[in-house]
């Protein structure tokens, strides 16, 4: 949310170093002028939507010829949502067959912000939108990039998975004497001595290839309870090689 707040925050910005637009009359109406019509069907529609229609104004507003024929694109600022707030929008106006089909989009939230300025980057300059196929029909045209500068959300860390403790159900299931041996591990190399054993426990220190550890238990997945005199920690079966006399292998 962040992210579009800016972006916003950005549009509404845009075009701020401007004056407001001269109002357009009806001469801008009876204009034979195509540009000046197209600007008035954008203004008119929009009209219908403002908060306070009598106090209405512009700024900021260019048209721009697009690819299509026979399409506009309307760009500016206008007080849509009343006082003195002006509002970044983008006007396509397609005026085939004498008509005028206005598809309006207006920055009133974040969410309609982002429409805008795909509209915008996309849409005004000379021979914007989508470009025309052989048949007629337009082209998927690519998304825009987002303006440099946005601040990026921190991505949302998924929760770790919870793991059962291993330790206390061996010990519940299966409980043995604490300093009895049975039996013994070799190290086949290098392998973590943890805490606890699934494989996240902290690593308490790290047992030599080579050497010889007693084992004091079995946890499920394959863990053996080692230690010199004592139970010490958890090492995997893979690092390890359980030796004859040693408690049945860890399941």
């Amino acid at each position: 949310m962040m992210r579009k707040g800016f972006l916003l925050a950005g549009l509404l910005a845009l075009g701020g170093c401007f004056e407001d637009a001269a109002p357009k009359g009806q001469a801008a109406a009876d204009s034979e002028d195509p540009m000046a019509r197209v600007r008035l069907a954008a203004e008119q529609k929009l009209r219908e939507t403002a908060r306070d229609r009598d106090n209405l104004r512009f700024r900021a507003v260019e048209t721009y010829k697009q690819a299509m024929a026979d399409t506009y694109a309307v760009c500016g600022q206008a007080t849509l949502a009343g006082g003195s707030v002006f509002l970044p929008f983008v006007s396509v106006v397609n005026a085939s067959q004498g008509g005028m089909e206005v598809e309006q989009h207006v920055a009133r939230n974040n969410v309609e912000a982002t429409r805008v300025y795909v509209e915008l980057v996309g849409r005004c300059f000379e021979g914007g939108g989508p470009q025309a196929r052989g048949s007629g029909t337009p082209m998927a045209q690519l998304p825009p990039p987002l303006p440099n500068g946005l601040p990026v959300l921190d991505q949302i860390q998924p929760e770790p998975p919870q793991v059962p403790n291993l330790v206390t159900e061996v010990a519940t299931s299966s409980p043995r004497p604490s300093g009895v041996a049975n039996g013994t591990l070799v190290m086949r190399q290098n392998g973590n001595v943890r805490s606890s054993p699934n494989g996240g426990g902290a690593v308490l220190r790290v047992a030599r290839s080579g050497s010889m550890l007693n084992v004091f238990g079995t946890a499920p997945g394959g863990w053996y309870q080692v230690g010199e005199t004592e139970p010490e920690g958890w090492v995997h079966r893979t690092v390890g090689s359980p030796q004859s006399g040693a408690m049945a292998s860890a399941q």
